[in-house]
């Protein structure tokens, strides 16, 4: 490829640039950068032919942007000045892929010493120069996502990034130089456990874990990190980079999660379920409550706490589907533990999402509310009795206070009969009045036609003695005796009329003072009636709003 005139210097020479030749990607150029001659290697390495290749310019593998740079110009000058350069260079081939070489630029001098040409020799270096942009942007990424810090064996740091610096509150200038203990807590520094920290790292031990470190001021910090020995050629560690994310937000949050998780499992029931009502675990409160072992439960469906009626209901099937779906649930549920006691719990079925959302399981947290709902139960019940004796004694109430009225009218009716019969009374106590007076009247006119009897039979005998000329005084007289005897026909039987009537109005009289004292007895008995009815109705109302204020106290 590269012929030389044959002697001891040459032949070594040539030795030489045949061994480069067979591993080597071997270009030759003149001064002016144009192609003279290429290798084999070259030419696998960028896919070009010989005749593609010579008398073109170097440019031809430059990208166009650097092409027409002042950098590129330059580096052609220093060529033609015989300077060496070298480095690694990127390139294109003829399908415009990208070309890492690691190469070397060697001018070619005449004998005077002036540079006739370059003889470039290069090595393909494209994957490990991707691997190394790689492992480099990697490094960049997690230096902008993550605390970094690198430290020599002996623990003394290095170097730390900004946002190491920036979670601990130190600048560079106060840390380098210093140990890593003094991120650590003064109780931990000079203990065996830090001190083999120290130990298995210059073994070359990697470690991830949760640390609690200390920064500036003192103030805690919380970090998820890892220590990453970083070993020679030989496997030797020669320093350590540790690389961390401040996780004490996070951590804070998780405590405060778990305690307050920590503080429901001590105070509630707490059990764990499949989606499809497996159960997986449960605590002991739960396990006290329902009388079961963790044993009997586990592997179990929940519906073995469901009374059998409602198991196979499409309700039932409602809720775990919900739940499945991730429907949170929440509500009073009677339940029923082991031997069939009855057990009512307030609860909360929370559906767990997984990373992506889905449910996963489902956590219940329970209380125990059975002695609250057996007194409320019979609260209710109580309730509904008291209601229905409201009702019974305000209906008593309507009905003694209907009587109590239609009391008050029958003693308004009984005062208007006892009115009615002293005014009855009175006036047959005028007749009787009256009826004695006929009575002297009758006495009086007896005594009339007596004497008037008697003067006709004193005319009768004066006739007789006058003889003739009394004859017609004597008619006269006969007639007057007549009219008299008729009179007192007539009286005595007005008499015995008016002995009759004394008696009837006698009789009246006293049938009237009978029937006086009788409604006046009636209406003292309809009075006392009418008051105790009031009284009545006012304790059965008294009564009534007394059952209606307990219902009210029952809710």
């Amino acid at each position: 490829m590269f012929p030389f005139s044959r002697s001891a210097d040459q032949d070594r020479a040539a030795a030489m640039l045949a061994a480069v030749d067979r591993s080597q990607a071997v270009i030759e150029f003149d001064v002016g950068g144009n192609i003279r001659r290429v290798n084999q290697n070259f030419i696998s390495t960028f896919g070009y032919s010989p005749d593609e290749l010579i008398g073109q310019h170097h440019r031809m593998f430059v990208d166009p942007v650097e092409r027409e740079s002042s950098a590129y110009r330059d580096f052609w000058l220093a060529l033609r000045r015989g300077q060496y350069l070298s480095g690694e260079y990127l390139r294109f081939a003829k399908d415009g892929r990208e070309v890492w070489i690691q190469a070397t630029y060697n001018p070619i001098f005449n004998r005077k010493g002036t540079p006739v040409g370059v003889l470039k020799i290069a090595t393909d270096i494209t994957a490990a120069k991707i691997r190394s942009l790689e492992d480099a942007g990697k490094m960049t990424a997690i230096s902008r996502a993550q605390a970094v810090i690198e430290f020599a064996m002996d623990g003394t740091i290095l170097t730390a990034n900004e946002n190491f610096l920036s979670a601990m509150g130190y600048a560079l200038g106060e840390i380098v130089g210093h140990h890593h203990s003094m991120f650590v807590a003064a109780s931990e520094r000079d203990t065996s456990r830090y001190r083999d920290f120290w130990a298995r790292l210059n073994r070359g031990e990697y470690f991830l874990d949760e640390f609690k470190r200390i920064g500036k001021g003192g103030r805690e910090v919380w970090i998820l990190a890892s220590y990453n020995p970083i070993l020679d050629t030989h496997g030797k560690p020669f320093k350590v980079v540790k690389f961390a994310t401040d996780v004490t937000t996070q951590k804070l949050a998780a405590a405060d999660s778990a305690g307050q998780i920590a503080a429901i499992r001590k105070s509630q029931a707490v059990i764990e379920f499949k989606t499809d009502g497996t159960i997986l675990d449960a605590n002991e409160n739960f396990l006290k409550a329902t009388g079961y072992s963790l044993a009997e439960i586990k592997g179990q469906h929940h519906s073995m706490f469901v009374d059998p009626a409602d198991r196979n209901t499409a309700a039932y099937r409602e809720f775990w589907e919900r739940l499945a779906n991730g429907e949170y649930q929440s509500g009073e549920f009677r339940r029923i533990a082991k031997n069939g006691r009855e057990v009512w719990i307030q609860a909360s079925y929370n559906p767990i999402l997984d990373p992506d959302g889905k449910p996963y399981k489902v956590v219940k947290y329970a209380a125990d509310v059975t002695p609250q709902v057996q007194r409320r139960l019979a609260n209710e019940e109580a309730r509904g009795m008291l209601l229905r004796s409201a009702e019974s004694t305000e209906e008593l109430s309507s009905t003694v206070q209907m009587i109590a009225e239609a009391t008050n009218r029958s003693r308004e009716t009984t005062h208007r009969a006892v009115s009615e019969v002293e005014v009855a009374d009175g006036q047959a106590k005028r007749l009787d009045e009256a009826a004695k007076a006929m009575s002297g009247i009758a006495e009086i006119i007896g005594a009339i036609t007596g004497q008037i009897n008697l003067l006709a039979l004193n005319a009768t005998i004066e006739s007789a003695r006058a003889g003739e000329a009394g004859r017609g005084f004597a008619v006269v007289a006969q007639e007057v005796k007549t009219l008299a005897t008729q009179a007192r026909n007539a009286t005595d039987q007005i008499v015995g009329q008016i002995d009759n009537l004394n008696n009837i109005a006698g009789d009246v009289v006293g049938a009237l003072s009978a029937i006086k004292l009788a409604i006046d007895g009636v209406n003292e008995f309809v009075a006392s009636t009418a008051s105790t009815a009031e009284e009545q109705s006012a304790a059965t109302a008294e009564i009534a709003a007394s059952m209606q204020r307990a219902t009210a106290l029952l809710r």
